[in-house]
């Protein structure tokens, strides 16, 4: 598994030919000083190969997103049997094990006992403060050698990446439900130390309102947002096209409201239940990922006016159906609303939208005083009775919001687009304004856009995802700005996205693009990452996709060429100052 440096494969190269040469020669005498000089250059060689060994592979072991550091060490590996047992002593560890185990019972039909310590071959976990040299609560240690691995980690969470390092030096085919007889299940002698650049939110939106995802469908989304190591589902629950969460103060938002989707208009209500939703949420802290839902308005509210058609805003002339009136009746409803949803959703956020009122509508539904008074009531409810911190879109800045207590998602352009009345960069606006964000940047993080063919936020290759730099493409070098960030998060709207299918085909393999540039940061954090070429053929190919067989996933370009293309950066487009289209989808 080990990839040395190409200067030290050309070195030995040409070392190889000299000694076939020596082979050859002629004389008797000749092949004994031959033969002395093969054994000198044979225990060279040795020695070389243990220190290559000692270097951090290239590839990472081929382990997604790539481990902070990694080195291989001179020594067997450790081979897991069924003799092999799992050192889990503290409570914080028994759910890493429990995962651990059950993906080792699915996949090979191998049940590893839990143990509180061992004098044979074992696989301990530990949680400790003094566990790795980093601060970071996700940052974990991996050693291994033919006796023991450990995995140590300051919290559970860092723990369980850990756990997914060490399922992927494992066959792919550990990933999988069904059993596969006969896998050799050796882990390298290795060291590895890895963090996360950003450790607070590394997360996927999945819409579930335009087109919808069952219960099911979200638990395997799960399963893959694991394996890249992200913490957070964005549940873009309820828009125009149908509203997805029972709800049951208004049991008319899904006995109506959900309704049709962007497709089928007329097409049987689908929605989660609440105790689907309890379940959906219990299986992802099982995981360790939290799920925020998002209730976007006033805008984008048409399946509740369908509902409840008195809701809807007097001056939405235009485009009936959209916007919600801002008196207080419609702040009571969202304000219900989000007190049962509140009870389903144990995430420290709750995504309250505000974006793209007036431009939904085709109309001057509010004015910025008005949409400005609207938005404080909802967060400061959020805020003061709901003991969560509201998210809104950056539309609203537009508008003149300003609340340090409240989180910004930014799904807008490159550095150079200037906000609508406002004279300065965003990385300005926002360390000046000292306004913590979330980034979601359409042209790095919107995988609904088409592969080749475009969308208004145009092509999105995942060689474009991978060289995504967060910050250098993103944002300025002002003072504050990096500490502002919340985290990132890459979105999946759902307008032409009807099926699983092609979900996997705009999903994979962009999130493990993504997943990389959000752990080992860009150039500044991670100078050393490969190229994309290199990560193609050395990574994604020969393992990730793998694995993605192994779970069941469909993914873009699967047996196709297009995989391999490396379409034009966006970063020419991003320098020459434009006015966007201001629709976000």
């Amino acid at each position: 598994m080990l990839c040395y440096s190409r200067g030290s494969g050309k070195r030995l190269s040409g070392i190889t030919k000299q000694i076939l040469k020596l082979g050859g020669s002629a004389t008797t005498q000749s092949k004994m000083m031959n033969k002395r000089l093969i054994t000198g250059v044979m225990l060279f060689l040795s020695i070389v190969s243990v220190y290559a060994a000692d270097r951090v592979p290239e590839n990472g072991f081929g382990i997604v997103p790539m481990p902070y550091e990694a080195k291989a060490k001179a020594g067997a590996p450790f081979v897991i049997t069924k003799e092999t047992v799992i050192v889990a002593r503290a409570a914080e560890t028994k759910q890493c094990a429990a995962y651990f185990q059950q993906r080792l019972r699915q996949s090979c039909g191998l049940t590893l006992r839990r143990v509180g310590s061992a004098n044979g071959k074992a696989i301990v976990l530990t949680v400790s403060d003094d566990a790795v040299a980093f601060s970071e609560n996700d940052a974990y240690r991996l050693e291994s050698n033919a006796d023991k691995i450990t995995i140590s980690a300051k919290t559970e969470q860092g723990l369980f990446y850990g756990v997914q390092s060490l399922l992927q030096l494992l066959p792919p085919a550990v990933y999988g439900d069904t059993v596969q007889a006969g896998l050799e299940l050796k882990v390298p002698a290795l060291m590895i130390n890895d963090k996360p650049s950003m450790d607070r939110m590394r997360g996927l939106h999945v819409d579930i309102s335009r087109h919808f995802r069952t219960k099911e469908e979200l638990l395997k989304i799960i399963d893959s947002m694991a394996m890249h190591k992200l913490n957070t589902m964005h549940l873009h629950a309820t828009d125009v096209q149908g509203w997805r969460i029972e709800i049951k103060a208004y049991p008319k938002l899904t006995t109506i409201g959900a309704i049709g989707n962007k497709t089928d208009p007329e097409a049987p209500a689908t929605f989660l239940t609440q105790d689907e939703v309890k379940e959906i949420v219990a299986y992802a802290n099982s995981q360790y990922i939290s799920i925020f839902p998002e209730i976007d308005m006033p805008g984008h509210m048409g399946a509740a006016i369908r509902a409840y058609p008195e809701l809807n805003h007097p001056k939405d002339i235009h485009n009936k159906q959209y916007a919600l009136r801002g008196d207080a009746m419609a702040r009571t409803f969202c304000k219900t609303v989000l007190t049962e949803i509140n009870e389903l959703f144990d995430s420290d956020y709750i995504h309250i939208g505000f974006d793209e009122v007036n431009y939904g509508a085709k109309a001057e539904l509010y004015t910025d005083a008005e949409l400005l008074d609207f938005v404080t009531d909802i967060t400061t409810f959020v805020k003061e009775d709901l003991k969560k911190t509201p998210i809104v879109w950056d539309d609203i800045f537009m508008h003149g919001f300003n609340d340090k207590d409240t989180v910004v998602q930014w799904w807008r352009y490159g550095k150079n687009y200037w906000w609508k009345r406002m004279k300065h960069t965003v990385d300005e606006a926002l360390n000046m304004k000292q306004q913590p964000f979330i980034l979601s940047p359409a042209y790095w993080t919107y995988f609904d856009m088409k592969n080749l063919k475009g969308g208004w936020a145009k092509p999105l290759s995942v060689a474009q995802v991978y060289n995504w730099d967060p910050f250098g493409d993103m944002l300025g070098k002002t003072e504050h700005t990096r500490d502002l960030a919340v985290g990132a998060i890459a979105c999946t709207w759902s307008e032409k996205i009807p099926t699983m299918q092609v979900f996997g085909d705009r999903t994979y393999p962009r999130l493990a693009s993504f997943s990389e540039r959000i752990w080992r940061g860009g150039k500044e954090e991670a100078p050393n990452i490969l190229s994309w070429p290199d990560y193609r053929d050395q990574v994604l190919i020969p393992f990730q996709l793998k694995r993605y067989d192994a779970l069941g996933l469909h993914y873009w370009s699967k047996d196709k060429p297009e995989l391999l293309l490396n379409l034009p950066d966006h970063r020419k487009l991003l320098n020459k100052p434009a006015a966007p289209k201001t629709a976000k989808n």
